[in-house]
């Protein structure tokens, strides 16, 4: 488990040495890492510091205490350049998370990393502008 990374440090942890919170490598080059978040800002923060993670390339769990705990690949392959970014969106049930989700601009596969929690609401990351 790593530790939790607050809002204030989530910035500088991609000019970290990502060995410290290395989990499991995947060759070559890029290696999937978890990162435990005190906040959704926080783990904005990061996914919005580039190098910024595209398509595919974050699994992010935004948890009912507030807390998120993310999977995600670093180096991304092809970082998102602006105007693109993440952002969070909560939803009272996975129908209104659904029916946002298909609202034009829609978002395409991986753009999209969604949590169903038990009380019926959503909380997602998502890539915008589709």
């Amino acid at each position: 488990m790593s530790k939790i990374v607050s809002e204030h440090d989530a910035a500088g942890l991609k000019k970290a040495d990502h060995r410290a919170v290395l989990e499991r490598p995947l060759p070559p080059g890029q290696h999937w890492y978890y990162i435990n978040f005190a906040s959704v800002q926080a783990a904005l923060t990061y996914l919005n510091t580039p190098l910024v993670q595209s398509a595919g390339e974050v699994s992010a769990t935004a948890r009912n205490d507030g807390t998120v705990g993310m999977l995600t690949i670093y180096p991304p392959t092809a970082p998102l350049q602006p105007p693109q970014r993440w952002i969070f969106e909560s939803f009272n049930s996975p129908i209104d998370a659904v029916n946002w989700l298909n609202e034009p601009l829609v978002q395409s596969d991986g753009e999209v990393s969604a949590t169903l929690r038990n009380n019926g609401s959503v909380g997602m990351f998502v890539i915008v502008p589709a």
